[in-house]
């Protein structure tokens, strides 16, 4: 018997969802404005700003990934959180207490958060210490104390997640459960372990550093290259190049560590995934330096 109960996620996802749109249109219209620009110095200048933006865009990405995969589960031996690429298991019989944040006198301090409507950090709150927040709507926040710790939920359904807990914790637990933590620090260091995938991913690195390193140069010291197209186009344009390289990168490296922690593939899958980044690189640089000859 276990009992799935979702946060709230239409604001949250409407308003990270803005913000993503919005930067995107930023990256786009500073790549495409500097790949048209004939001054090399300042084309290059709004393409490298474009390619600085593309990290806050994955943040953003990141955030509406982990609102969507929030679960907070309920059954007679725990009480598991799942969001993005962390999850947090406590035993039913560790939990102290849950109470519902209406229940307080005292307004939970959440501080300014950049990204409205998700409140997913670990922050220290007078009279509580460090507490882990995985919540949306501070409305429907739930506290919940295990130990000298406390986590802040939010299920879209307060009254029924109560009744849930009640419910369960009379029952009593079947089977000894321990208290199981995952972070995305403690998943890179699980990666970090396997021999091959540390080789593959310091490989991609690298060739993503050259990538950059290349795309540079060649904006920096030509005028025009040959683009795909073979007309002549601004050599500031082979920056291009090196987005191309960072999302594939980016996208590979994500995916690689999503498959890592869910373990649905081989690992030697998962090492070739992220070994076309490897190739994928490479075969950019070579590109570029054709369009340069």
């Amino acid at each position: 018997m276990a009992y799935d109960h979702f946060p709230l996620r239409q604001k949250s996802l409407v308003y990270n969802g803005v913000l993503g749109i919005i930067t995107f249109v930023v990256i786009l219209f500073l790549l495409i404005s500097g790949s048209m620009i004939q001054h090399n110095i300042l084309a290059t200048t709004m393409i490298v700003l474009g390619l600085l933006l593309i990290l806050p865009l994955i943040l953003i990405a990141y955030r509406i990934f982990t609102i969507l995969t929030t679960v907070y589960t309920l059954n007679r031996d725990f009480l598991e959180i799942t969001w993005g690429l962390r999850r947090e298991l406590i035993p039913m019989w560790e939990l102290d207490w849950i109470h519902p944040i209406s229940d307080f006198e005292t307004p939970l301090p959440l501080g300014f958060t950049w990204l409205k409507g998700s409140y997913y950090t670990e922050k220290e709150i007078s009279g509580l210490g460090k507490t882990l927040l995985i919540a949306t709507q501070p409305e429907k926040m739930i506290l919940v104390k295990h130990g000298q710790r406390y986590l802040v939920i939010s299920p879209e359904n307060v009254e029924g997640f109560m009744e849930s807990y009640e419910l369960l914790a009379q029952m009593g637990s079947l089977q000894n459960v321990q208290v199981e933590s995952e972070n995305l620090k403690m998943l890179w260091q699980r990666v970090w372990a396997d021999p091959w995938a540390k080789r593959i991913l310091s490989a991609g690195s690298i060739s993503l550093f050259l990538l950059i390193a290349a795309s540079l140069v060649v904006s920096l010291t030509k005028q025009q290259i040959v683009w795909v197209s073979m007309e002549y186009v601004p050599a500031a344009r082979a920056m291009l190049m090196a987005m191309i390289g960072l999302f594939f990168g980016l996208i590979n490296t994500f995916t690689g560590l999503l498959l890592y922690l869910q373990d649905r593939v081989a690992a030697f899958l998962r090492n070739l995934l992220w070994g076309t980044t490897i190739l994928i690189n490479i075969i950019l640089i070579f590109v570029l330096v054709f369009m340069a000859i």
